[in-house]
């Protein structure tokens, strides 16, 4: 005998995506007020912010369908990357290992040169022949020692707030393109190649915001024999008797999927194993804090974001929501996400001088022409794929999994992953349950 629907917790992207898979006999629990997870748009003085960039690389032909023809139906934008490094003091286009041309000489002649050692030379011959040990190890052998010194090494520093020793060698896996000796000569000759990287170029929604997308989605979910509940925080998981209690109920279950993060999801197990509650406590993660600019627009470099390795800027990118979609923001003005990385709390005054001293510094904003200043933040944003990484997760994992329960979504699975890729593994649970 059934002993319940379905329970999907969290309704973000993944959770929307299983319960639209399972088509009936389902409950979302979502703790906040409204569905879509981190895939939300605020609107704040006549300008449009997304937490965070959130742009969308659809590959899967049945997702592509769907958001094309369905939930963005008439309300997209196929867009080219225009992406940026600033370093140096000049602007470079991105991926920085397909685009030397403009760097100083000495920059470009020790890039190809480390290049060289690396994947040819006798120089890199050590590190080809041994497994890798770390995101350092991958870095210097797959792009070698100026690319690594140059890019590489500070910005991931910056981003993950360690060193790429401490990194995995599984932290970059698609999401780090790799250049052949023809594409780094190339780009360093001015002759890059547009297609380099996942995100040439992605989609938009044309009004609304990302959380159009949410939108969509969970209208075709809300129309399903099923029910979707919000501010219904998970306080606790009885896995021996399957039941799910909210402050204002306790439900049973027959199948249960979990896009929370990983390790806030082991915390809600009532009677864990001890060794399930350690590893849970070895998943870290990276926060980020978005200051979010609003200015008049005073000219400088176009870009739909930018990339800043070097320490003097203390954020790591900076979206322009405006140059991707004009309607985000009021007529003749532009928009800014300035991002910053840490791993504990942050102070949001002292990072919003530092967002707007920045802009200024490298000519994108004039401070007296600035109409919107605020920062947010978001306190699990990445996954920090040190050494403890792979075998915490497989444990916490594998209790779930004993008791039958799935999991999806970036940080459900704890992993680095897109937007459809979230959609996907929600799909994904729903057709295992089926």
């Amino acid at each position: 005998m059934r002993r319940g629907p379905t329970i999907v917790v969290g309704g973000g992207l993944a959770g929307l995506s299983c319960a639209r898979e399972l088509a009936a006999d389902f409950t979302v629990l979502e703790a906040e007020d409204r569905l879509g997870g981190l895939c939300r748009t605020d609107l704040v003085d006549g300008f449009s912010f997304d937490w965070t960039g959130h742009w969308l690389h659809a590959r899967d032909p049945e997702m592509k369908a769907l958001i094309a023809g369905r939930w963005l139906a008439g309300n997209l934008l196929e867009v080219q990357r225009r992406a940026v490094i600033y370093s140096e003091g000049v602007w470079t286009r991105f991926p920085y290992q397909f685009n030397l041309h403009g760097l100083p000489a000495q920059t470009v002649a020790e890039c190809l040169t480390g290049f060289v050692d690396a994947t040819l030379g006798p120089k890199g011959a050590a590190l080809r022949e041994r497994p890798l040990e770390n995101a350092a190890d991958f870095i210097l052998r797959h792009l070698g020692e100026g690319l690594g010194r140059r890019f590489m090494f500070p910005y991931n520093e910056k981003l993950f707030t360690v060193p790429c020793t401490e990194l995995s060698p599984e932290w970059g896996g698609r999401f780090i393109p790799r250049p052949s000796l023809d594409d780094l000569v190339g780009g360093a000759l001015g002759l890059p190649r547009d297609d380099a990287g996942y995100n040439a170029s992605f989609w938009y929604p044309r009004e609304g915001g990302i959380e159009s997308l949410v939108r969509g989605l969970s209208a075709e979910v809300r129309a399903l024999p099923g029910e979707v509940r919000t501010s219904a925080r998970v306080l606790g998981i009885d896995l021996a008797r399957r039941r799910v209690r909210t402050a204002a109920a306790e439900l049973p279950y027959q199948s249960l999927v979990l896009t929370v993060p990983l390790d806030a999801a082991a915390r809600m197990l009532i009677d864990a194993p001890a060794a399930v509650r350690e590893a849970a406590a070895k998943l870290r993660a990276v926060s980020v804090t978005v200051v979010e600019v609003g200015a008049e627009d005073s000219g400088g470099e176009r870009f739909h974001w930018a990339y800043y390795p070097e320490p003097r800027f203390p954020f790591y990118r900076v979206g322009s929501p405006s140059e991707v979609n004009p309607a985000l923001a009021p007529p003749g003005c532009r928009s800014f996400a300035v991002e910053f990385a840490h791993p504990g709390p942050a102070a949001h005054a002292v990072l919003i001088q530092q967002a707007l001293a920045g802009l200024a510094s490298c000519g994108l904003i004039d401070g007296a022409r600035v109409r919107l200043a605020r920062a947010r933040t978001i306190k699990v944003a990445y996954v920090l794929f040190d050494h403890q990484h792979a075998a915490a997760r497989a444990t916490v994992l594998a209790h779930l999994s004993a008791h039958g329960i799935e999991v999806a979504g970036r940080y459900g699975r704890w992993e680095y992953s897109s937007m459809e890729d979230a959609l996907l593994s929600g799909r994904e649970a729903a057709r295992k349950l089926s």
